[in-house]
């Protein structure tokens, strides 16, 4: 497969992003976190609108460039090829996870849990996992964007021309929406951060960025010359917030927060664009963010069980990062990678692979 290394590496500051959120917890009486593991634990959350930004970025950019070659977008073939990518890894961390705590002697999570999960409504029904909330958004986004590209395709001379204006639309109503359910509801993640509804505007936002690039290169390009510092100042100080204040405290973060962090997503994602080289240790981790993403949680329950009690944080949160990453990169290889195979085999790509 094609990659871009640039690119990989922004997958791997996500998920490390996104680990150190789910640091494990030290053991009752015992020494917190070191400062700078604190902020990380505070600010890792908002990894996931990097992912959400990149995603729609990089799926998207597979269907313009089908469109660009064939003129046609071909939906089934779309849903298939990720279905490939998403499902078999996803579904071998799920059963493992059921059959070791089975073997444990955990109770059963019950049907509706399984159920949630395996269609992935997790992030609205009942979960057995605090991070496959957002598969659910992406899984919903795939089904949507095909259709929504099509809606708005417009003339031959000027493709998806009326995007700009459908993602300025989905990013007011989504961020209206989070206003309105921080008036409403008392916070929780479940409510305030993991529905589809409330996220889709991260996602349509790489979308619009992979719009500009293929279809507005120049306009883009010209914009990028005279204003990206300007850019890169805004997009850090939307970023700080994240790793001052603690999600929940107050309502800016989980709403116009949201906003503000996948802008600055963007912004880091048009730098990553034009960098030359990128650092191989994180380009090599960010090839198997996905598979990482997935079991970095199960390990986190399951996995550290050999550390004595007393084990200091530092300690507990490197064993953590290390066996989240090889556990990952070993499951990629297992399953991720033979279905990617065979997908390519089954349902050749109409486009640059980009996995």
């Amino acid at each position: 497969m094609n990659r871009s290394a640039p690119l990989d590496a922004l997958r791997a500051l996500a998920v490390l992003l996104v680990l150190g959120r789910h640091f494990p917890e030290s053991a009752p009486g015992g020494a917190p976190l070191p400062a700078w593991l604190g902020l990380w634990q505070r600010g890792g959350w908002i990894g996931v609108d990097l992912f959400f930004v990149l995603s729609g970025f990089l799926v998207s950019g597979l269907l313009f460039r089908e469109y660009r070659r064939f003129g046609e977008i071909r939906y089934g073939h779309f849903l298939a090829r990720r279905g490939f990518k998403i499902y078999p890894a996803f579904y071998f961390m799920f059963g493992a996870v059921l059959l070791f705590a089975a073997h444990a002697g955990r109770a059963f999570v019950g049907w509706p849990v399984v159920l949630s999960e395996a269609f992935f409504v997790q992030n609205y029904g009942p979960a057995l996992f605090p991070h496959t909330w957002s598969l659910a958004v992406e899984e919903h986004f795939y089904l949507l964007l095909p259709v929504l590209l099509l809606a708005v395709r417009g003339e031959k001379c000027a493709p998806f021309a009326r995007l700009p204006r459908l993602f300025l639309a989905v990013a007011v109503l989504a961020l209206a929406a989070r206003i309105a359910t921080a008036q409403m509801l008392d916070f929780r993640l479940k409510t305030a951060l993991f529905p589809t509804h409330l996220r889709l505007d991260s996602l349509l936002f790489g979308v619009l960025l992979s719009w500009a690039v293929h279809f507005a290169p120049t306009a883009l390009e010209q914009a990028w010359q005279r204003f990206r510092w300007p850019l890169a100042a805004a997009a850090v100080a939307l970023a700080v917030p994240a790793f001052v204040f603690e999600i929940g405290t107050g309502w800016y973060l989980h709403t116009v927060g949201v906003t503000g962090f996948y802008l600055a997503s963007g912004v880091l994602l048009l730098f990553a664009l034009r960098w030359k080289t990128a650092g191989r240790p994180l380009a090599f981790i960010g090839a198997y963010s996905y598979s990482i993403y997935l079991w970095h949680i199960p390990v986190r329950f399951f996995g550290l069980g050999w550390l004595p009690r007393e084990a200091a944080p530092l300690t507990r949160a490197a064993a953590y990062l290390s066996l989240s990453i090889v556990t990952g990169i070993a499951a990629a290889w297992l399953v991720e990678r033979p279905f990617l195979a065979l997908r390519d085999r089954l349902f050749p790509t109409r486009s640059q692979p980009v996995s």
